[in-house]
């Protein structure tokens, strides 16, 4: 791993200029939910979300082939394992991906304004024309903005191409958030068979354990995004549900073709 790539590296660009959205947002409103880094929300709810549903499947599946609780557990914590690991690199690669097309990005309007800076100016011209400012305030603005570089690369940045320094997430990050809420979405799931005895009992108790997490999950997110908490709640339960039991059905299918 080059050093660009670490949290707070030399090249990481999230980290090279302030960023006055964040800043504004949170002053605002109060919370870092109103922030870009409320965006979170997304990669928590879709770990745990996918680590109740795949873990509760799974055991659903190799409960009709394996008798002993022993080797149900054994089976549901390496999946779990599995599942952990593979949504880490999963995130991380992905994130890693996005981060460096941004960064890229940013560096090539970085050498248009020093290489190319009247057609730079001329794009400040038509973003506030725009908005319907006169010639006159485009021309203010235009004086500035780019009399300062590193004013002028965060406004083009931000203004012309959509990329905020927010927006641009740590690929450490992000894989350990996404993995560490697969990993709790898994434990309701596979608690029951370690305390109980009967595979049977274990995994009815199992399946109603996720189901109820799902709905949990779906009213807990509603703080942040504002949602009415039964509506959220009802839709995660039943969307949790329709993958858990399609995931059943395609698993008795499956053995009854191999039976």
């Amino acid at each position: 791993m080059s050093g660009r790539d670490g949290p707070g590296g030399r090249g990481d660009m999230s980290h090279q200029f302030h960023n006055p959205i964040e800043t504004r947002l949170q002053a605002w409103h109060g919370e870092i939910w109103h922030t870009p880094k409320g965006r979170l929300i997304r990669d928590v709810v879709y770990g745990i979300d996918t680590g109740l549903v795949t873990t509760v499947s799974f055991l659903a599946g190799i409960s009709l082939t394996l008798a002993l609780r022993s080797k149900i557990l054994l089976a549901g914590l390496i999946e779990a394992t599995a599942g952990t690991l593979a949504i880490f690199f999963g995130a991380y690669i992905s994130t890693k991906a996005q981060k460096h097309f941004f960064e890229s990005q940013i560096e090539r309007e970085k050498k248009e304004i020093e290489e190319k800076p009247e057609k730079e100016k001329e794009e400040i011209r038509q973003i506030f024309g725009e908005m319907g400012f006169t010639p006159e305030e485009r021309e203010l603005a235009v004086k500035r903005i780019s009399a300062d570089k590193e004013r002028w690369l965060k406004f083009m940045v931000q203004e012309e191409i959509g990329i905020a320094p927010g927006t641009i997430d740590n690929p450490w990050e992000i894989g350990f958030i996404s993995a560490g809420s697969y990993l709790v979405g898994a434990i309701p799931a596979l608690l029951p068979f370690l305390v109980l005895s009967n595979p049977r009992t274990a995994l009815l108790i199992s399946a109603g354990s996720v189901l109820i997490f799902l709905f949990i999950l779906g009213v807990a997110k509603t703080r942040v995004t504002r949602a009415r908490p039964l509506l959220s709640g009802l839709e995660t339960l039943l969307v949790g549900a329709v993958s858990c039991g399609a995931g059943f059905l395609l698993g008795r299918l499956v053995q009854g073709y191999f039976h």
